[in-house]
């Protein structure tokens, strides 16, 4: 007899019958949402079929319900029609203001990743199931790209009087036009607003009170991408820097430069600039000190770990981030506890002697491997990096797809 496996994002099974099911021993369904009626939920609980759904949603017999799919990022706005039809919505989906009945018009609407819906729909969505986060805006709010500057030209040719963002607002300039933002009686509703000080007693009434302020001194030059600190980089923006995602620091004498640095995002220094770091008028997310005389290997498919890469680094190596390591048999069980770090990585390859000290220095490790052990015999690394539903003999039927009917 052979066995059937269903890998769906949705399996809709309202077609299901007998005779497609008698042929198999068992079946097993992995889906997102199952989609069955009255009369085929009756057909499966009578085989060896076992089901394992983030959702079962049943549909009255005879109801003919069309699928739609949207990934990425998408909007419903009042002009859509969502009459029977189902959509599941993988990524974000935006529901636009004055668009309630057109959202009702769906059977049911289901969203993997993050929905946006006005704040007069809370509450009112009972055909919407969100496997995510739910974040709700003001009604009538244009609504803008995470991460948005706002200087005079936004100013100039703003055409709304709220604006939206889930992200961060950057008021950097300190010569805005604050007076016409205090005339048109615009509004800014964001998760973080990122503000120069000098400005920010002027307009702070056009800011939403729920909305988290960080005040940053006059000047600062916004950078909205990972960078290296070094003396180019203050000349080109000057010793105020307000950085948008991860910072590196190495130079002694660029940082020595620097008056004030805002990084949302980690910054990494050489272990030896740590002090002078200290001093500096910094603001971030995370610090990680970087020693020089440790190795790092990190984001490799498959990295030969041994004595001779060792030996090059006095305080050892880290490794993280990494599918396959391979521990080789020149390393003593001593020096890998002493020199060694593994953080982070699926699969770690060792002797029998080396076993303990691996276990020692791994840190998230999905799997250590005995060269030579039984489980080394009985079970191999394609194996261990395969889909655990991926076909293993010829008894076995696999079906991987987006959308599947039975």
């Amino acid at each position: 007899m052979k066995n059937k496996v269903i890998n769906a994002a949705v399996c809709d099974a309202r077609g299901v019958t007998e005779e497609s099911l008698l042929g198999f021993d068992s079946i097993r369904i992995n889906s997102a949402a199952l989609i069955v009626s009255e009369k085929s939920k009756a057909i499966l609980n009578k085989y060896n079929v076992s089901i394992n759904a983030a959702d079962t949603i049943e549909i009255p017999d005879g109801k003919n319900i069309v699928m739609k799919f949207m990934n990425g990022s998408g909007e419903i706005g009042p002009d859509s029609d969502g009459t029977d039809t189902f959509l599941m919505a993988n990524g974000k989906l935006i529901v636009q203001s004055g668009s309630m009945e057109a959202l009702r018009s769906y059977y049911k609407i289901m969203i993997n990743g993050k929905a946006l819906l006005p704040k007069s729909l809370r509450g009112q969505t009972s055909n919407i199931q969100v496997n995510g986060k739910v974040d709700y805006y003001p009604d009538g709010a244009t609504i803008l790209k995470s991460d948005t500057v706002i200087d005079n030209l936004f100013i100039a040719r703003a055409s709304n009087d709220i604006y939206y963002c889930t992200g961060k607002l950057f008021f950097t300039d300190s010569g805005i036009n604050t007076e016409k933002i205090i005339s048109g009686n615009i509004k800014f509703y964001a998760g973080k607003i990122l503000i120069a000080e000098g400005i920010l007693p002027e307009i702070i009434t056009a800011f939403d009170e729920e909305t988290e302020i960080v005040k940053i001194p006059d000047g600062c030059r916004l950078i909205k991408e990972d960078i290296e600190i070094s003396t180019k980089v203050i000349k080109r923006y000057g010793t105020r820097l307000c950085v948008c995602g991860d910072v590196s620091v190495v130079d002694a004498e660029a940082l020595s430069s620097l008056e004030y640095l805002f990084v949302d995002g980690k910054v990494t220094i050489n272990k030896n600039l740590e002090e002078a770091f200290g001093e500096l008028d910094a603001v971030y997310e995370e610090l990680e000190i970087s020693d020089p005389d440790v190795g790092r290997i990190s984001d490799r498919v498959s990295v030969v770990v041994g004595a001779v890469s060792v030996g090059k680094y006095k305080n050892g190596l880290r490794i993280t981030d990494c599918a396959k390591v391979t521990i080789r048999e020149d390393l003593d069980p001593e020096i890998i506890t002493e020199k060694i770090k593994i953080v982070d990585c699926a699969l770690v390859t060792c002797t029998k002697e080396q076993e303990e000290a691996v276990n020692f220095v791994s840190d998230g490790v999905a799997k250590i491997k005995v060269i030579g052990s039984e489980t080394d015999d009985s079970e191999d690394e394609s194996s261990f990096f395969s889909d655990p539903l991926a076909e293993r003999d010829n008894d076995t039927v696999v079906i991987n797809a987006a959308d599947y009917k039975m």
